[in-house]
């Protein structure tokens, strides 16, 4: 049998989150309940930025290669299963924001990072998982605190392609790993340089943390903090 092929992980571009549910599981709502719990955030980029442009690039021949598996799959379908759906749904990589008044591109993009919290092997034991998140010089937040739209942060994650023989649908889900908090804004708060203030000499607050390095995230503490925030013209 051949090996199966690893799927490949990335670190996303410097953005806000919006609707990040990354401190505690989210299990839906009782239309759209979510049994076994699930983390999730959006990361809005500017689309038109050079570090949008490189990641798309990245991204993109691992999307096509998906599309191209799914087209495959589709192919090995029951004939009546084929012509009832007609073709692969190719469910797109981003998200473009549009102005809704105006109904124009707002000049934003958005990408979905996902993971599942919980689930059941095929020997019936169940696992659970959750996110590592890491404050901006890459050490591990143990205690999180409530992680809101706004926040400024880098993403971990793993591109899995996936098809759904009943609907036809495909795409290239990008499950979530870890984050890195680079501005945090909690509770309504908005972050210091939303109000104007830049960094100087004196008092710097430390969180306990524990000593350790993430590996993957380097030290964004003394990173660009011109980035748009939560009350900036973002579309959130």
């Amino acid at each position: 049998m051949a090996e199966r092929k690893k799927n490949p992980s990335f670190i996303s571009p410097r953005g806000p989150l919006k609707f990040p549910k990354i401190d505690k599981v989210d299990y839906g709502t009782k239309e759209y309940p979510k049994p076994n719990g699930e983390y999730s955030t959006k990361l809005v980029l500017e689309a038109d930025a050079p570090e949008t442009k490189a990641f798309i690039a990245k991204l993109t021949p691992i999307y096509r290669e998906a599309m191209d598996e799914a087209a495959l799959k589709f192919k090995e379908l029951k004939v009546e299963t084929r012509k009832k759906l007609g073709k692969v749904t190719e469910n797109d990589l981003f998200t473009t924001l549009y102005d809704q008044e105006t109904e124009q591109p707002t000049g934003y993009i958005e990408f979905k990072f996902a993971m599942a919290a919980s689930g059941e092997r095929k020997d019936k034991t169940r696992w659970s998982a959750k996110p590592a998140i890491f404050d901006a010089k890459g050490k591990p937040m143990v205690k999180v605190p409530e992680i809101w739209s706004g926040t400024e942060a880098k993403v971990s994650f793993e591109c899995q392609p996936y098809f759904i023989p009943g609907t036809g649908a495909a795409g290239l889900k990008l499950k979530l790993k870890a984050v890195q908090v680079i501005e945090l804004v909690s509770g309504g708060q908005r972050t210091a340089s939303s109000y104007g203030f830049g960094a100087e000499d004196g008092y710097e607050h430390e969180e306990p943390t524990v000593e350790e390095s993430s590996g993957d995230f380097g030290d964004e503490s003394r990173s660009d903090t011109s980035s748009k925030t939560i009350d900036d013209d973002i579309p959130f």
